[in-house]
């Protein structure tokens, strides 16, 4: 095979990837509109893996055989290249290990070996049943929880290193491209330039300092993304911010998939842990997260890497706001964005007490005549507001004076108080005539 033809392959192969790079999936309320993206792009993924290896196969004296299973042409290319046969392999298992895959839970175990994952995904009838998905559109099909796009183009970065690598060893896998490029990324050379005895130059030398306490840039990055980009000075945490938001942009899923984790969240506080609600066939996959008296909070994701997305209920659904390691830590943060404790005095008596908000918003006031219970009329300084508690015994009875604290977020030292009388209750929801007001607490001043 001449070296032209070897070109045209690997040209073919890096056109395909920039494909996939330029128009990534995009999720859709619709389900199926997505599987449709996922396999279009698998589609062309696959073929062009096919390519490659019966190229590396027949360049090496195998055979050329018409057909689109990955399998077997895996197999033929482990008789006649053996060298790029293992790349391939440490190819697939670094992928595995970068997004986070588990191959020991019953779902995953064709990731366990390159093979198994080519025979589960990559055989001729998957292939066709990819091509044609759409002229039957079963959700169910088996092959939508076994099949990667992440992995299929992983496996195409690693033929394009082997084509480019015939008289020297391949670059490497995933691990080593993230790096590069979060070491790029970090130290960029357009403004690392410096005068002699200028603040800027002490900056970069304890930036230079502060880096070297690290074995990868990798690790440097994901320490400055924890600590808020609290490391050093302005400048280091300029540079180090602006490089997290440029590799979470970047066109490289597994780069951009890289930074995307580093803001996980921490262990959260386990003051109050909610329900769940558990939806769909799959056990324990996605949940909406409920406080004791049935108001959600938000809904939590197991990702394939084993992360649980976290999409808050906060007016309305938005879009994903965190990413926590355990389903009670995703839990908890629900608890912890959208609940806060109070501090209740029912006729002069105190005890302190969750309330329900949301967002920013801890009571909800001058209800209109479309809700039965409420006139909605406003009465000068005294309206009518709605106060949910976490848990429905909170013993507060009709006609009881109430007034509830509950401290500001942003400024501690302000508290939001309503005060009045409660004109009914409906098990965890009181409904209150009265004022509201923010006040500064006593002490604060000092």
């Amino acid at each position: 095979m001449s070296d032209r033809q070897r070109a045209i392959i690997g040209h073919s192969i890096r056109d395909v990837i920039r494909i996939l790079e330029n128009e990534p999936v995009s999720g859709d309320f619709i389900p199926e509109i997505t599987v449709v993206q996922v396999m279009n792009r698998v589609s062309i993924a696959h073929l062009s893996i096919e390519r490659a290896i019966k190229f590396l196969i027949d360049r090496s004296g195998g055979p050329l055989v018409k057909t689109h299973d990955l399998g077997s042409q895996f197999q033929e290319l482990v008789l006649h290249d053996p060298v790029s046969a293992q790349f391939l392999r440490e190819t697939f298992e670094a992928a595995v290990r970068h997004y986070r895959y588990n191959p020991n839970t019953a779902k995953m175990k064709h990731l366990k070996t390159l093979q198994g994952y080519l025979e589960a995904v990559g055989s001729d009838n998957a292939f066709q049943d990819i091509r044609y998905w759409e002229l039957n559109q079963s959700m169910d099909d088996l092959l939508l929880r076994q099949m990667f796009l992440s992995i299929h183009m992983e496996l195409l970065h690693g033929l394009g290193e082997i084509l480019r690598a015939i008289d020297r060893r391949p670059m490497g896998t995933v691990a080593n491209r993230v790096e590069r490029a979060v070491q790029h990324a970090m130290w960029p050379t357009a403004v690392m330039a410096y005068g002699p005895g200028t603040a800027k130059e002490e900056s970069i030398h304890s930036y230079i300092e502060w880096r070297r306490g690290f074995n990868t840039s990798c690790d440097a990055l994901a320490e400055a993304v924890q600590k808020g980009f609290d490391i050093g000075d302005d400048f280091m945490a300029d540079l180090t911010c602006n490089a997290y938001k440029a590799l979470l942009e970047t066109a490289d899923l597994a780069v951009s998939y890289f930074a995307s984790t580093l803001d996980v969240l921490s262990s959260q506080p386990r003051d109050v842990i909610p329900c769940v609600k558990w939806l769909g066939p799959e056990k324990e996959q996605r949940g909406v997260v409920e406080t004791p008296g049935g108001t959600p909070l938000g809904f939590i994701d197991r990702g394939p890497d084993g992360l649980w997305y976290i999409t808050p209920l906060q007016g309305g659904l938005v879009a994903v706001s965190a990413k926590a390691r355990s389903q009670t830590d995703a839990r908890c943060y629900l608890a912890t964005l959208l609940t806060s404790p109070s501090m209740v005095t029912v006729d002069g008596g105190g005890r302190s007490l969750r309330i329900v908000r949301e967002g920013r918003i801890f009571y909800k006031e001058n209800y209109d005549e479309t809700d039965r219970r409420f006139g909605g009329e406003d009465n000068g300084d005294v309206w009518t507001h709605k106060i949910e508690f976490w848990d429905r015994n909170h013993g507060i009875d009709v006609n009881a004076n109430v007034r509830v604290e509950v401290r500001c977020e942003e400024l501690t030292s302000m508290v939001d108080i309503v005060e009045g009388r409660v004109t009914e209750v409906a098990e965890h929801e009181l409904y209150l005539s009265g004022s509201e007001w923010t006040d500064i607490e006593q002490g604060s001043q000092n």
